[in-house]
């Protein structure tokens, strides 16, 4: 993500930045893109959680 112009330090803040300040900074294309992405790994990720190889 890019520098803002406010006193948002990204670096030391630990706050997730909201959908209006993502649009605001990348095309929305982009931000789809991320978020189908994000949605996959999401889903891969509980399809593991949910495996009962290696549980007893």
């Amino acid at each position: 993500m890019s520098k803002r112009d406010d006193k948002h330090d990204p670096d030391t803040d630990p706050r997730s930045y909201t959908d209006k300040q993502v649009l605001d900074e990348h095309p929305r294309e982009q931000v789809e893109r991320w978020r189908k992405e994000a949605f996959e790994k999401h889903r891969r990720w509980m399809d593991v959680m949910k495996n009962d190889y290696g549980k007893s």
